[in-house]
């Protein structure tokens, strides 16, 4: 009995000590590198050009040529030219017997804002031969609004100072004023111009004009004008014509601008 105790405590033994070394431990599954995390860096978002307006395409070296007929100043010519173009604004440059203009505009969400005077007229290009070194303030309104479609109606106003073209060592006078106009903008209707035929929209701009003249040798002078003027604007390309008349300290005049040549770059 004692014999056969002790041969079935070893092959107990024995069929553990096999089970133990048959036996393989339970797989573990090799380690997964993550992908690091991948953070996006935020796209800035553009900001809109509040300088593209349809009926003013603003391009640095835009040149246009324009002609003036009908006025008692006499037929004139002059040419713009746009520069210093931003996102913010631009500089038109007007150059005409032998005078120079420079006027920056301003572009704003409402619109494009002149920021003073500019050749638009022969009231204006008298203005412009006789005084110089203008600045304007109190500006309200803009010139052409973001847009414009037929039937709008804007105004835009500004005072105006300015000091008289002299020789060089000469004493100089000096002007003041207010400049008002109203704007409505009509039909779209086919013009032809030297420049070419456009699908032009029509604007009437009703302007009017108070200046104080004081000259160096002490006398004072005062100038008002009242114009009314249908202006013409052809998408992507601009000012194409002005017709109009208007009256200078009791005098009338009539006038035609239109558009002789242009390059857009």
């Amino acid at each position: 009995m004692k014999n056969y105790m002790i041969k079935s405590l070893g092959v107990l033994l024995l069929a553990i000590a096999l089970a133990a070394c048959g036996s393989s431990p339970t797989p573990t599954a090799p380690p997964v590198d993550l992908p690091a995390p991948v953070v996006t860096a935020a796209v800035p978002t553009a900001q809109p050009n509040l300088c593209n307006n349809i009926y003013y395409p603003v391009k640095n070296k835009a040149v246009y040529k324009y002609t003036s007929t009908g006025s008692s100043a006499g037929a004139y010519s002059f040419q713009n030219v746009i520069s210093r173009s931003t996102r913010k604004g631009f500089t038109v440059t007007s150059r005409f017997k032998k005078a120079v203009n420079r006027l920056r505009w301003e572009c704003k969400p409402e619109g494009l804002a002149a920021m003073g005077i500019g050749l638009t007229d022969m009231a204006s290009s008298m203005a412009l031969r006789q005084f110089t070194n203008f600045t304007a303030s109190n500006v309200t309104g803009v010139s052409l609004p973001a847009n414009l479609a037929p039937g709008m109606e804007w105004a835009y106003a500004f005072d105006l100072q300015g000091t008289e073209r002299v020789k060089p060592g000469e004493p100089a006078g000096n002007i003041a004023g207010r400049i008002s106009m109203t704007y409505k903008a009509g039909n779209i209707g086919n013009v032809t111009v030297p420049a070419g035929s456009f699908d032009a929209l029509a604007i009437e701009v009703k302007t009017s004009t108070e200046f104080q003249i004081v000259r160096a040798n002490g006398q004072n002078q005062q100038i008002v004008s009242f114009a009314t003027y249908t202006i013409w604007y052809a998408p992507g390309v601009g000012w194409i014509k002005s017709n109009g008349s208007g009256n200078l300290n009791s005098q009338k005049y009539f006038e035609t601008i239109v558009l002789d040549s242009y390059t857009i770059p």
